[in-house]
């Protein structure tokens, strides 16, 4: 067994009031790199609670550009209500304050998207995207020769977006 029953309980708390204060889908790269790095509870602890919440229909998971990601269900959210006052205040307010960068990144890791792919042809297709509320703002695909040219274009996409996007409609409005 994993930890005792209400240690096991407490934890589990936590990790749908994390999901309930996020309110975003999130990846489970993001949700344990989010638990690792704060020390809330090792590897192994988390992926077992998440099994557990999936299986007993506090959390779900879908599919974000491929990704496998994990919300709390409405059962979830009435567990974090209804226990809510076994959840540590401290770990409340720590968390709440946290969440808010982690919510920024999330956000806007959903709102950029890019990719590559290998055509027929042996060349290479990358595609970068920006969404706002669900809606294409910007989508540029390029053929580039090599599988390393494509990388470093998803690359610097993912780093600084805004100013890739600025510098092109600056080209573009320059013509």
């Amino acid at each position: 067994m994993l930890e005792s029953g209400n240690k096991l309980a407490q934890i589990k708390l936590k990790v749908l009031f994390i999901l309930n204060t996020l309110n975003l889908p999130i990846t489970n790269m993001e949700l344990t790199r989010f638990i690792l790095e704060n020390n809330y509870m090792d590897y192994f602890t988390l992926q077992e609670v998440v099994l557990e919440l999936k299986k007993d229909g506090f959390m779900d998971s879908g599919h974000t550009e491929g990704k496998e990601s994990y919300m709390i269900t409405t059962v979830g959210r009435e567990a974090v209500e209804m226990f809510n006052d076994r959840i540590p205040m401290r770990f409340k307010l720590e968390i709440t304050d946290k969440l808010k960068t982690l919510q920024k990144e999330v956000k806007r890791n959903k709102d950029l998207f890019a990719h590559y792919y290998q055509r027929k042809d042996k060349d290479f297709t990358v595609i970068i995207q920006a969404l706002q509320e669900s809606i294409t703002i910007f989508n540029l695909s390029l053929n580039v020769p090599t599988e390393k040219l494509a990388k470093e274009i998803v690359a610097k996409w993912k780093k600084s977006p805004d100013k890739i996007y600025s510098e092109i409609i600056n080209i573009l409005m320059r013509s």
